[in-house]
């Protein structure tokens, strides 16, 4: 039982950090909280699926096209959307992310039906670590993460893209005045997060095993616990308190009941902001 709460809970954590990451960046970019985010988890699910059931596409080549799909998406969403909300007040941009969400939600019902899909494609095939049976894609995940939280720290600190994203994120009055096309920046720093989050629903798709079109309200939820629980604009916290969620999770769903394991977000959200405001891993907002 503690082997299959460990690796369970390693699983789910690392699919709430690949989405979660993209909404830290785009929030210390922006400093807008992007409620629409697991809507873009949402439409990576569906765009590997319609890549497989409709173009015939092998699994590992329908992951890739879920990306750009969601890339498109996420640059017309950018374009029209977020880049007006760079001088907007925080409520402005709340308001224009949920009515996104919505839109997002209702569109992918009115395209593919409101009933569940089965997801057809992955490698479940079972391997055994320390005793427990774990598929294939659920150890594909754990290294997915690992790897593109890697090269996003090196990306963030060496490229000049990176170096850009953490120079709006401190000052973005003093970057307009050095001449930093700064609506291209939150564009692109959009276009990466939304891309992440649909990255990490094509590689998820095969574990859940079934779609629809609500999916990533929960998400969206549990990655805002995610981001407070790991410091906001804090990169390598969010790894650390999506990890530690999805344990908490697995423990919860594994000892006490499955019913009470979406409970787990709410109250370590509470719990979070009642006694360490600033998050467990960070004191200040950071990349």
């Amino acid at each position: 039982m503690l082997t299959d709460v460990a690796v369970n809970g390693i699983t789910a954590g690392s699919v709430y950090a690949l989405v979660a990451v993209g909404m830290t960046i785009i929030f210390g970019v922006l400093r807008a909280i992007n409620f629409a985010h697991g809507e873009y988890y949402m439409l990576g699910t569906f765009g590997a699926w319609w890549a497989i059931e409709t173009v015939e596409l092998p699994y590992l080549v329908s992951i890739p096209a879920a990306v750009v799909i969601v890339g498109v998406i996420a640059f017309a969403i950018g374009v029209l959307v977020m880049r007006r909300l760079i001088d907007a007040p925080f409520q402005i941009g709340v308001v224009a992310t949920l009515g996104v969400s919505l839109v997002l939600q209702n569109v992918v019902i009115l395209v593919f039906g409101g009933s569940y899909k089965m997801f057809d494609g992955g490698w479940i095939e079972p391997v055994d670590i320390f005793g427990a049976g774990v598929s294939q894609q659920r150890i594909i995940i754990v290294i997915a993460a690992l790897v593109i939280f890697g090269g996003l720290e090196l990306m963030v600190r060496r490229t000049r893209f990176g170096k850009t994203m953490r120079a709006v994120a401190q000052n973005i009055e003093a970057c307009k005045i050095m001449g930093v096309d700064v609506p291209r920046v939150v564009t692109g720093t959009f276009v990466l997060g939304c891309c992440l989050a649909a990255l990490s629903g094509a590689l998820t798709a095969p574990v859940t095993g079934s779609l629809y079109g609500g999916m990533g309200t929960a998400i969206t939820v549990k990655t805002f616990a995610i981001i407070v629980m790991g410091g906001v604009g804090n990169v390598g916290g969010t790894l650390l308190a999506a990890w530690l969620l999805g344990l908490m999770e697995s423990a919860v769903a594994g000892y006490l009941g499955l019913q009470f394991r979406d409970a787990v977000a709410f109250v370590a959200l509470i719990a979070v902001l009642t006694v360490m405001p600033g998050g467990l891993f960070s004191r200040r907002e950071r990349f």
